[in-house]
């Protein structure tokens, strides 16, 4: 049968890389001029904007007067969109974030007509395993990509992707690049490039993507078809788009083979296997937000609708949609110039102002509208506030203002409530003086931090009153954490759940569930890094270092709350790649670490409730060109590692197959056993589960020995550069210009938290939730008048709601410890409230539990990922019992009252 060559003519519109977002919206202005005129003229059939309407928005916000002509061309089917925003990264961006940026790219697109219902992604590094439902789950069926699949996992270009949940969709690999057409543009046969092209194809049809970065149309098309159509009678070839191509796929009716999993190998493309630790400083702002977005925000608005404040979902939509454009593929990774990085940056200090201020109005307004305290004749209120759907009953640290030292802490019905001090601060809230000699004394106020435990309802509030004391009164509820100072570097803490120890120049962890020793368990290695903002690469001459803690400082803090182990001080190490290949270390980092061990509810406790030992990793980095990592080590035997993805976990060999024999099997760079993370990276075998949780962390490594590394950050100095031990070939991203990019380096100050935590066996859901605990934090308001500046608008006066809420509010509980909770939102149109669950497992749970809700609710809906009704309930009561999910299942349930 003759073969049909579909030539699709399209543009790859990097949203920002070697320039800025700002820079490239010129040359896009007069871009799409040509394009409309191209297709108007007849010129060309049909144009792809590269599957993203982020540039659409921008183009017509720019170009109002153009919005009519581009609608008519999206109608005709001439001019193709959709359906992201933006071209997301899969591998380390939240699952929320991917279903808000087809969302917004779907509706986006539906303003202007058609959108192109095909997952296409020509440049995203790696396909998470989690995207066939994802597609499915927004009515895509379909989808075309790049980069990630080798010959190992499928020798055809053609296959069905599948997730364990059944949802499937028709894969299509461009292999060889969206580029490649551009041949038929420059020479007159075609047949070396037809010939590339059939390679692994088993249909007849096959696609030429005619395109490339920022690449014009090409008004000449049509004479160059019928010029290289002539030039062989052995093929057939076309003007098309990915549309008509999957037509003619179906029309076959072929036999596909059927593939599930992530397709993250650089065989046939670079995949950039360690970009994930690429600028840690904007992915761990990323992470940040996400969380609140997902975590805090969203939640708290369901929270205040029950009580009369309405969402505002535009609001919410809009600060997704900045974050969402420092997702696309290079935005995320990092591997941009210093210039394009501060707009980055720019927007993720944007979304973070927008999303923080949004909590805390909200927060401040329940909270001033309740009833005023009475106990102690001041206005002391302290409310604070769970946001996750389950009761928690953990250590919390909070700030009170009072204008004696000496307080106590009760409920409202009188009980006291104990607590430890942690810090006082004497603070002045009189005007500001040059001379602080000249300041009133009466104005002088203290903000003291302390630690508590109290039991808070799940989506809801509590409030406590803050009793000031005279100066003569002690409070016997309050106890100062007491600090002790060690002279020698020996130190230990424990809670209930385990024991760190400091000795002999190494950290030790008792088990106490398996009454077990983790020697040695805990350490950071740094090494050299001669790679670019794409790829980690060990230099030629590589000096790895073990940072001990010989010349450190120890100190501890142990209250009835927490114990803390404080390490401080320096590591020498080589300023650069030349003193590193010398070994000389005339350079310094400064370092402050903390080890923390909290004390939970006993009943927590028993019931197997998850305490991991947070680290937090202070460091005030001076050096260059090196990557550090955490270094975990225990007790295990395993073959492989596991990690969370945007909705699930995904299985990953520690040794891959091709690891040493990459360069002779003619791949584009080396396996290596280095992976993207979300929250979480975990080994385990059949007695124990190691796992490391992580904030804003997205890159792990599985070292010799079973032991698991946490890569805290890098850094290098270039955007790309060629012939890396680890990437052999052309520099990635501008191959013909050395472009310089210090602030790459990540020169001073760097906050890093993780957390180690075993368990006896591996439960993915568990641990999610035991990320999400860790990670998201309770919120709290003092209802005060000495602090005006507790969050940046409290200054300024508020008005309380009509009527007072009530002094504690519980909503929605789940009771599904098989499921993780993904998203709770108003819905889309703010008619009724929005829940999002998932399956982790790769077994079906048959009976997941409950929701119970806080009222009665007339009629939940369950939607697709587009919140589109698929099925409808009708519910009596406040319980709503959910029915199985299968394996690895996403749901999405609406519910109305």
């Amino acid at each position: 049968m003759e073969k049909t060559f579909h030539v699709i003519p399209h543009t790859h519109w990097d949203f920002e890389w070697y320039f800025s977002t700002h820079e490239s919206l010129i040359q896009l202005i007069y871009h799409m001029d040509e394009v409309m005129s191209g297709l108007e003229s007849g010129e060309s059939d049909t144009y792809l904007l590269d599957g993203q309407l982020s540039i659409v928005e921008d183009y017509l916000m720019h170009c109002p007067e153009q919005t009519d002509r581009f609608t008519r061309l999206v109608e005709l089917g001439k001019l193709q969109i959709g359906p992201w925003y933006t071209q997301t990264d899969q591998l380390i961006i939240s699952g929320e974030s991917i279903v808000r940026n087809l969302a917004a790219g779907i509706r986006l697109g539906e303003r202007y007509g058609s959108v192109m219902k095909i997952g296409y992604v020509p440049d995203s590094f790696g396909q998470s395993i989690d995207m066939p439902k994802i597609y499915q789950g927004v009515g895509i069926d379909k989808t075309v990509f790049w980069r990630g699949l080798s010959t190992d996992v499928c020798q055809s270009r053609e296959f069905n992707w599948q997730c364990e949940d059944g949802s499937e969709v028709l894969g299509y690999n461009i292999k060889n690049g969206y580029f490649v057409g551009s041949y038929l543009i420059d020479f007159d046969d075609p047949t070396p490039l037809c010939h590339q092209a059939e390679d692994g194809c088993i249909a007849n049809n096959i696609a030429i993507p005619l395109g490339g970065d920022q690449r014009y149309i090409d008004l000449n098309i049509k004479q160059r078809i019928a010029i290289n159509d002539q030039a062989t009678a052995d093929y057939k070839i076309v003007e098309s788009s990915y549309e008509q191509l999957f037509t003619a796929l179906a029309e076959e009716k072929l036999e596909l083979p059927c593939l599930q999993g992530e397709f993250i190998d650089g065989q046939v493309s670079k995949i950039h296997r360690s970009i994930y630790s690429s600028r840690y400083d904007h992915k761990c702002l990323n992470d940040k937000i996400e969380r609140r977005l997902s975590y805090q925000l969203e939640p708290l608005m369901v929270m205040a609708k029950g009580l009369g404040i309405q969402p505002k979902t535009h609001l919410v939509d809009s600060i997704w949609k900045v974050l969402m454009r420092n997702h696309a593929h290079d935005s995320a990774g990092g591997c941009n110039t210093d210039k394009t990085n501060k707009v980055i940056l720019a927007r993720y200090e944007q979304a973070d102002q927008m999303s923080g201020s949004a909590v805390d109005y909200l927060v401040r307004k329940m909270a001033e509208s309740q009833p005023k305290a009475e106990q102690g004749g001041i206005d002391g209120r302290l409310t604070l506030f769970n946001t996750l759907p389950y009761k928690r009953e953990q250590v919390m640290t909070v700030t009170v203002s009072t204008q004696n030292p000496n307080f106590i802490l009760c409920d409202l019905e009188g009980n006291s409530v104990p607590f430890d001090v942690a810090q006082v601060q004497k603070t002045y809230r009189g005007s500001i003086q040059r001379d602080e000699a000249e300041n009133d004394p009466d104005y002088y106020y203290y903000q003291t931090e302390i630690e508590l435990i109290y039991p808070l309802p799940a989506s809801g509030f509590v409030s406590l009153q803050v009793c000031e004391l005279d100066n003569t009164e002690m409070a016997s509820e309050q106890s100062l954490l007491t600090v002790v100072e060690k002279e020698v570097p020996e130190a230990e803490i424990e809670n209930g759940r385990y024991q760190l120890v400091y000795r002999n120049g190494q950290l030790d962890l008792l088990d106490k569930h398996q009454q077990r020793w983790w020697h040695d368990c805990l350490c950071l290695i740094d090494m050299g890094d001669d790679g670019d903002t794409y790829d980690y690469s060990p230099p030629e001459k590589d000096w790895q270092l073990t940072l001990n803690w010989s010349e450190a400082s120890f100190s501890v803090q142990k209250g009835q709350y927490s114990q803390t182990l404080f390490v401080e001080g320096t590591w020498a190490l080589p300023q650069d790649l030349t003193a590193r290949a010398k070994q000389i270390s005339n350079g310094a980092v400064g370092y402050r670490l903390t080890f923390r061990l909290e004390f939970e509810n006993e009943a927590l406790i028993s019931s197997g409730s998850v305490c991991p030992l947070k680290i937090d990793v202070e460091l005030d980095n001076q050096v260059g060109d090196h990557r550090m990592q955490l270094v975990a080590t225990g007790p295990i035997s395993a073959q492989t590692s596991w990690s969370d993805t945007p909705f699930g976990v995904v299985e990953r060999d520690n040794v891959p197959e091709h690891l040493k024999d990459w360069r002779k099997a003619g791949w584009k760079e080396e396996p290596s056993p280095i992976y993207p993370m979300l929250h979480f990276a975990n080994m385990h075998d059949e007695n124990t589960s190691l796992t490391l949780l992580a904030k804003g962390v997205k890159e792990y490594e599985v070292l010799a020995d079973n032991q698991l590394a946490l890569t805290l950050f890098r850094s290098v100095g270039w955007l790309g550069k060629p012939n890396l031990y680890r990437r052999p070939g052309i520099a990635s991203g501008q191959q013909f210009k050395y472009i310089p990019t210090p602030d790459s380096q990540l020169l001073g100050k760097l906050n890093i938290e993780c957390a180690l935590m075993v368990e006896p066996t591996f439960v993915p859901a568990s641990i999610q939730g035991a990320w999400q605990q860790y990670s998201v934090d309770v919120l709290d308001y003092q209802n005060q008048s000495l602090n005006q500046f507790t969050n940046t608008l409290k200054y300024f006066v508020m008005h309380p709601l009509p009527q007072p809420i009530p002094d504690s509010f519980s909503g929605y509980c789940f009771d599904c410890p098989e499921l993780v909770v993904s998203a709770i939102k108003p819905a889309d149109g703010g008619d009724g409230f929005v829940v999002r669950l998932y399956n982790p497992n790769s077994f079906a749970v048959n009976q997941p539990g409950s929701i119970i809700f806080p009222a009665l609710v007339g009629t939940i809906i369950e939607t697709d990922l587009l919140e589109q009704e698929i099925h409808r309930y009708t519910s009596h009561d406040q319980v709503f019992n959910l029915d199985g999910f299968s394996a690895k299942q996403i749901r999405t349930f609406k519910w109305l009252k």
